[in-house]
């Protein structure tokens, strides 16, 4: 079914039923509606998608560019930044929406790519950031993902981050304060 047939179907439902039709729908069909312009369908399906714990299916649909919206890609950023470390294949979804043209996708895969504190992405942002003017805002966030990066400590990128359920699994004793 097209993503305009499935919002019209789900739109003048209730969240209730919004739910249980979607918990019917294979991964593919809820990947495809990360990208719906109805705020209320795109965010429950980011919900279900991240409860159900469907990272692989999510990172496979920005890989394959399935996932092709600016809203969308932020659901999918929100979903693998919910799971943190869980999903190590989530490196590979960050890379490769810091070469995104919407700030804000950028914004959220450097978070990923920096609480993941792999020092491997160093080069990948490096290479991103030759893509935009310097000295813009987008240039500085790269700067300071790369900063926090170097220093290993995400909280450079992020200072008012604090992670209550330890997803990126930090070291406690360094970030105390910060995390749990």
């Amino acid at each position: 079914m097209a993503l305009s047939e499935t919002e019209k179907k789900l739109g003048g439902l209730s969240n209730a039923r919004i739910d249980e039709e979607m918990s019917r729908l294979e991964a593919d069909a809820l990947i495809q509606l990360l990208d719906s312009r109805c705020k209320r369908i795109g965010n429950a399906v980011a919900d279900l998608l991240s409860r159900k714990g469907a990272t692989d299916a999510v990172i496979d649909g920005v890989l394959s560019k399935r996932i092709s919206t600016k809203s969308g890609k932020t659901r999918a950023l929100a979903i693998l930044n919910i799971s943190g470390k869980k999903s190590p294949r989530a490196v590979e979804a960050y890379s490769a929406l810091i070469l995104d043209k919407h700030k804000d996708v950028i914004d959220w895969a450097l978070f990923g790519l920096v609480f993941f504190q792999d020092r491997r992405s160093i080069q990948p942002i490096q290479e991103a950031m030759k893509n935009v003017v310097e000295g813009s805002d987008i240039h500085q966030r790269y700067q300071l993902a790369l900063e926090a990066l170097e220093k290993t400590n995400p909280f450079v990128f992020a200072p008012f981050y604090h992670d209550a359920g330890n997803v990126w699994q930090l070291d406690k004793e360094r970030f105390k304060g910060r995390i749990g």
